[in-house]
């Protein structure tokens, strides 16, 4: 059942889980209602017209009071469109765990360390920034110890439960554990004398190390995908993941694809093994210079496996415009084409309730620039026409 939503106000009630999904062309951010007004967030972008973060604004206008029930905050990788304003959304969340990837990078490593020391080794960078943040108010949190870690996902790790009802587990089914000696052999050889080891190493890119994350409350599963990609190698990205997945478990009935459902980060088995047939599905758009993520190819790969498949916005940037027609008029005679990054942007809210059947729908409301993938399908046809 899909709607354009008209209720954004309304909070979900206490037997109610909630996926929500926020991307304005150049971030994703997702919100998760647990049930008994227990939330988690996953990643951070910023709403274009408020500016701040897309998690804060929603919550807050639900009436969520953000520091005593939000849970566990999760960055699935230090990539700039899924932090930009993650700290902010910790240190409101004074309640809350923060997770993040285990397979370490350098820039990571130096910003932990300089956390810890009080001293910085890089200059800034929406990530690096939002890294050195986390980890100061993680050593503001703890009275105990000057070396407070995050919490670190790795392959098959409980990150977050809940053991009274509705029941929830948040499990980390990435990165691989070959991904994580990776970067931590990396970080071993970084001196010069060991340059000619060092080439010997996997390189483990941030899309490698992101963290997909399988949600159960009650008997309801979805996957949360983050960027994680598909490599050559078996033992990093979906390949793992798929090959680690228990196959008598029952499958996800949801789906966040991963890397804005870009063809580099498509695994077939995943649906196959992984997911329900006909899952809900929801992903992101990306428009950044001249790359507009999803195509059309990959929506109609998308649509093969369902029909329940919805953006957030299409990847449409907006036009450029400026109160001073003199100002707007100089700068498209200056330049083929000036576009405000991000553009579009909108929620898609998806509930449903933790009592209901595992094979009942669940509700989809669309908000802002939302629409379901075959509308996009369609309209991108009929304009080329």
């Amino acid at each position: 059942m899909t709607s354009v939503g008209n209720n954004y106000r309304t909070a979900p009630n206490p037997q109610e889980l909630e996926i929500s999904v926020f991307g304005p062309g150049f971030g994703e951010c997702v919100v998760v209602h647990f049930g008994n007004g227990e939330w988690g967030i996953v990643d951070s972008c910023l709403d274009p017209d408020s500016k701040r973060p897309a998690a804060l604004d929603y919550l807050e206008s639900l009436g969520v009071d953000v520091e005593k029930s939000v849970r566990i905050v999760v960055a699935s990788h230090w990539h700039d469109d899924h932090v930009d304003g993650i700290s902010l959304v910790f240190k409101a969340a004074k309640s809350a765990i923060f997770v993040c990837t285990e397979a370490v990078q350098t820039a990571d490593f130096n910003e932990i360390l300089s956390a810890w020391t009080g001293t910085r080794f890089l200059s800034g960078g929406s990530g690096v920034d939002e890294l050195h943040s986390i980890m100061v108010e993680l050593k503001k949190r703890s009275s105990n110890t000057d070396f407070p870690p995050p919490v670190r996902a790795s392959v098959n790790k409980l990150v977050w439960e809940r053991k009274t009802p509705p029941n929830v587990i948040v499990k980390a089914l990435s990165p691989s554990d070959a991904a994580v000696l990776a970067a931590t052999a990396r970080l071993k050889y970084l001196s010069p004398k060991n340059s000619k080891l060092r080439r010997r190493v996997p390189s483990v890119s941030p899309n490698d190390a992101s963290v997909v994350l399988a949600l159960q409350v009650g008997e309801h599963r979805v996957l949360l995908g983050a960027d994680l990609e598909v490599t050559k190698d078996a033992g990093f990205g979906w390949i793992a993941v798929v090959n680690g997945f228990d196959k008598q478990q029952p499958k996800h009935q949801g789906f966040k694809i991963p890397h804005h459902g870009s063809p580099t980060a498509y695994h077939e088995e995943v649906w196959n093994q992984m997911l329900v047939v006909e899952p809900w599905a929801v992903t992101t758009p990306f428009v950044f210079g001249g790359t507009r993520l999803p195509s059309q190819a990959d929506s109609h790969r998308i649509l093969r496996h369902t029909s329940k498949a919805y953006l957030t916005a299409p990847p449409q940037p907006v036009k450029f415009r400026d109160p001073n027609r003199t100002v707007e008029k100089t700068v498209n005679e200056a330049t083929l084409a000036a576009h405000f990054v991000p553009g579009r942007y909108g929620q898609v809210r998806i509930r449903k309730s933790v009592d209901a059947p595992v094979n009942a729908l669940w509700g989809v409301e669309l908000f802002g620039n939302a629409l379901t993938m075959s509308d996009y399908v369609r309209d991108a046809h009929y304009s080329t026409k």
